[in-house]
Order: C-alpha cells, then sequence, then structure tokens
C-alpha cells in the first residue's frame, strides 16, 4: 500500500508535459499488455473446428446454399470447447488443453478422409479401408498425442501465437469463396429483374392460364432411351398425345448440366447473353443460383398477379424458398450438407455402424422428396387459387436409384453412376423412368380434370442420361407441352430456351424473337468449356 500511495503522489507531482508523456507511456505498456494476453490466448481450437465445414462449403457453394452452414458451425465448435474446457480441468493448463483438443480435432477431421480413400485401395482382393483397421490406429494415435503434450511438450503457451495466426489463416481462403459468391449472386439477381420488366401482359386467351413446369431430372428423348437404353417408351408418349400434349421428337437440351440448363430455360435465353462471365476452366456458378431463383419468367408472372408455388429440391437454382408456397418435407435428422461433412469425420464410424452410410441417407431424402412434391401436386397444389406458376423440378429419373418400377424402395441404393456396370445403370434408370411415367400421368389427369379452365403443362427433360459424359445421349431429353389452344407454334425440334418465349408469345400477348436452337455440351470439370452439338432428329 506505502508503494502504490508514492506512485500516485508522484504522479500527481508531475506537471505539464511530464505528466501527459508519463501517462502516455503507462497506457503504452497496458495496450502492449493486453496485446501479448491476447496473441497467447489459446482460442485457435474453436477456430480449427469450424474451418473443415468453412472448407466444404467453400468448395461446394455452388450447389448448397450458404445458410447450412451455421448449425454445424456452431455444434463444432461448442464441442471444440467442451472438450478443452475438460481437457483443462484434467492437465490445470489451458495451453496444454489447446494443443491436445487441436490434435484430437485434426485425428476427427482426417478419418474420413483416410477411409474413404482406403475403401478403394485393395491389396489380393483385400480392402484396405475398414474401420477395424483404421479405429485401432486412430485410437493409438490420439494416446500417444494426449502423452506427447502432458509428457514430452515442455512450453506449450509459446506455441499459441503461431497456432492462432494459422486458425485464422486458414479461414482466409474459404471465407473468400463465400463472399465472393455472395457478391455474384447480388449482381445476378439484379440481371434477372431487369429482363422481367421488359415484357408486356396482354391476355389473348381472355383469362390467365394456370401454368405447370414440370422437370424430370435426367430424362431423355424417346430414341436415345430405345437405342441405348432398350426401352420402348412411346405407350407413354402415346398417352400423353391423347390428352391433348404434344411431342416434341427431335428437342434437345441447350446445356447438359442443370446448373446452366434451367437458369436458361427461366430467363428465355442463352447464358453468355445474360450478362455473366462463362470463363472455361472456372467451375464458379455464382451467377446461377440467382438467375435460377429470380428469373425473367418467374418475376414477370408475379409482377401480373400470379402465385408461385415451389419445392425443396436440394438444388439451390430451383429451390424458391420466398415463393408464395414453398413447399417441403419435415425435417428429419442431418441435412445433405451435415451427412457429407460426417462422412469426411470419424462420425462416419458411427454411421456405417449403427446407422445408414452418409451416401445411403442422401439418397433416402431424394426419395422423400420425391414422393412428396408428387404428393403435394396431387394433394394440395390443385386446391391453390390462381393463376399460379408450377415449377417442379423432380430428381427423376435421374440417379440416384431409389425407386423400383412401382415406386417401391430398393436395396442397395447406387449413390453415383462409378459405382455400377452399364447394365446395372440401365437398369435403375428404367425402372425409375417406368415409376415417374405413371405418376406424371395420373398427375395430368388430375391436372385437366380439376382445372376449371385449361392450364399450360410443361415436362420436360433438363438433360438427358448418359453419367459416361456421351455427349448424345447427355443433349436428347423429353420435351412435351400441353396448350389450351392446341400446338400453336410448337416444332419438333424446340429447346427449352424458346419454351417461355412462345408461351408468352401465344398467351400474354408478348413478342418475343424465337431463338435458334443451340445445344451445348461440356463436361463437369469444365462446365463452361462448351462443344456445339448438332440439333439432329436421329440419334
Amino acid at each position: 500500500m506505502i508503494l502504490v500511495r508514492l506512485l500516485i503522489h508522484a504522479i500527481t507531482d508531475l506537471k505539464g508535459q511530464s505528466q501527459y508523456a508519463f501517462l502516455l507511456v503507462t497506457r503504452g505498456v497496458v495496450e502492449r499488455t493486453k496485446i501479448q494476453s491476447l496473441r497467447t490466448l489459446p482460442f485457435y481450437p474453436l477456430l480449427f473446428a469450424i474451418h473443415p465445414v468453412l472448407a466444404l462449403l467453400g468448395s461446394n457453394v455452388n450447389e448448397v446454399d450458404s445458410v447450412v452452414l451455421w448449425r454445424p458451425m456452431a455444434v463444432l465448435a461448442a464441442n471444440a470447447f467442451i472438450v478443452m474446457t475438460l481437457l483443462r480441468f484434467l492437465f490445470r493448463d489451458w495451453h496444454r488443453a489447446a494443443i491436445t483438443t487441436s490434435i484430437l480435432l485434426l485425428l476427427f477431421f482426417t478419418y474420413g478422409h483416410i477411409y474413404n480413400y482406403l475403401k478403394t485401395v485393395r491389396m489380393a482382393e483385400f480392402v484396405l479401408g475398414r474401420h477395424r483397421l483404421l479405429m485401432p490406429l486412430w485410437i493409438g494415435l490420439a494416446a500417444f498425442g494426449c502423452w506427447w503434450v502432458t509428457r514430452k511438450l515442455r512450453n506449450p503457451r509459446l506455441l499459441a501465437p503461431m497456432l492462432n495466426f494459422i486458425a485464422i489463416f486458414l479461414l482466409i481462403y474459404p471465407a473468400l469463396q463465400i463472399i465472393s459468391f455472395i457478391w455474384s449472386e447480388d449482381h445476378a439477381r439484379k440481371t434477372a429483374e431487369h429482363a422481367s420488366q421488359e415484357m408486356a401482359m396482354q391476355l389473348p386467351l381472355g383469362y390467365a392460364p394456370d401454368i405447370y413446369y414440370l422437370i424430370l431430372d435426367g430424362y431423355g428423348r424417346e430414341d436415345v432411351l430405345g437405342s441405348v437404353y432398350g426401352y420402348n417408351n412411346s405407350s407413354f408418349l402415346s398417352n400423353l398425345e391423347k390428352m391433348g400434349f404434344y411431342v416434341a421428337k427431335c428437342s434437345c437440351s441447350n446445356y447438359s448440366q442443370t446448373m446452366l440448363s434451367l437458369p436458361s430455360s427461366l430467363n428465355m435465353n442463352y447464358l453468355d447473353e445474360l450478362g455473366i462471365e462463362l470463363r472455361t476452366g472456372s467451375r464458379n456458378f455464382s451467377a446461377l443460383k440467382p438467375l435460377g431463383q429470380e428469373n425473367a419468367v418467374r418475376l414477370y408472372l408475379e409482377n401480373h398477379g400470379y402465385h408461385t408455388v415451389s419445392f425443396e429440391t436440394n438444388f439451390p437454382v430451383s429451390e424458391w424458398e420466398d415463393a408464395d408456397y414453398y413447399l417441403a418435407p419435415p425435417p428429419e435428422g442431418l441435412n445433405n450438407f451435415e451427412l457429407l461433412m460426417v462422412g469426411n469425420t470419424a462420425g462416419r464410424v458411427y454411421l456405417d455402424l449403427f446407422s445408414d452410410p452418409p451416401e445411403e441417407k442422401s439418397a433416402t431424402w431424394y426419395r422423400v422428396r420425391t414422393l412428396f412434391a408428387l404428393q403435394q401436386l396431387e394433394e394440395k397444389v390443385l386446391a391453390i387459387p390462381g393463376p399460379k406458376f408450377v415449377f417442379a423440378h423432380l430428381v427423376i429419373p435421374h440417379h440416384p436409384f431409389v425407386f423400383g418400377p412401382n415406386g417401391e424402395p430398393i436395396q442397395p441404393i447406387f449413390y453415383e453412376p462409378s459405382e455400377m456396370e452399364f447394365s446395372m445403370y440401365r437398369k435403375g434408370y428404367i425402372d425409375q423412368v417406368i415409376f415417374i411415367n405413371k405418376r406424371i400421368e395420373k398427375l395430368v389427369r388430375m391436372i385437366l380434370n380439376g382445372s376449371s379452365r385449361p392450364p399450360i403443362i410443361i415436362i420436360q427433360g433438363d438433360h438427358g442420361p448418359a453419367p459416361w459424359g456421351v455427349r448424345e445421349n447427355r443433349m436428347y431429353i423429353l420435351n412435351a407441352y400441353y396448350f389450351p389452344r392446341g400446338p400453336s407454334g410448337l416444332y419438333e425440334s424446340i429447346t427449352p430456351v424458346n419454351t417461355f418465349r412462345l408461351i408468352f408469345n401465344e398467351y400474354f400477348g408478348a413478342n418475343h424473337q424465337l431463338l435458334v436452337d443451340v445445344s451445348r455440351f461440356s463436361k463437369y470439370a469444365d462446365p463452361f468449356d462448351f462443344t456445339i452439338m448438332p440439333n439432329s432428329c436421329e440419334y
């Protein structure tokens, strides 16, 4: 107390600049002490815990909505903090607890990647990817890490600044990926809004017809199904024609991938004409998601009194969560992003031993979403007051193959074509064609019988089958139209880019010039490296 009083007395005796200088020096010492404490504060385990979530989203930001990261980030950060707190009470040292937690996180997050790789490695017909081999090794590494931290590491406090810096540095790149994607989305939304304002609204029909736009993902053209898959689809198409449909038997898709095809058809234009950059070697789809969600067709119809109906699809480009009616099955357990996340960690052990593998869970969700959408289309959507624009992207007959020909669940579920021989792929694909044919026929009859005024119905593949990249197979699609006044303006080789140009001309008093029908094939590895495919009527 005597020393404190002497210090206070000395400060009060200082005059003018001397007193001010003393205070500045004292403040600087305090601030440097705070900065040094912050640098050595071991917060890096929390950042290591959330890094895999950000990295996974950054590499898949084209396919998933960024909101999916919050739940796994919160869970992982909370669990990392709990583990670090428990280890602090065990070791009586925050720094040893932090380093041990980081070692456990490293082992936890690398387990699934190593396991998935080893599943593909065989030694004399023996698969190395087995939990009973990998788990003891990982437990041994965890035990060794704990022993090293407690017995061999002398001053863990010295590692904190470096590990904090590394943890922050690791978050920069995925964060920039996500931020860049979000910025590009906003720019593309403005492009779609501008396009929707250039149309007129007249109704030669005398009323605003309900519009059903049914996308059957990966549904191929009749000649491809016959020549490549050995299936005669003429009965289904004949039944559609008897109900008044026009089947465009020479139709091709404009693009070979869903993420490219739907934004093009819903904005009635080719992608390079929509003001977005299509750079060869890039997989940046940031502009495509808003062009799919806030598209010119939707905005135009909404601005003229239409109610919009959309469904959960697991494809952000076709999910309109802000639609007037957004229909999704009740959530059950982990979503697809979280399943992918868990499948790359030691959580894979639990899923494989006590639950379904993540690939099978994800495929099952495809089944749930498809059945839910079909049920809602049959039972609820018809009762929604019109005029309405119903956009239903059904991920079928596209893999994964989860339906038998009568809609029954099948086992085993094969998620990727790479897991199958062609004969197996062909059977799974055709079984799902048979099933969806039955449900679409039933649905169309219900729509026609339940509509007070004739609607517009489009049944269209966004691309064809061909998982191995066969260009001709991939571009040939089912494309069928029901128009209230018959097939006026339709022609055999019409492509999706002209679908709504023709509809708005015929039924909404617009004057759009039909575009030249062009098919652009590209591979998933380089989606903007296009090869022009001839729009042929012969396969």
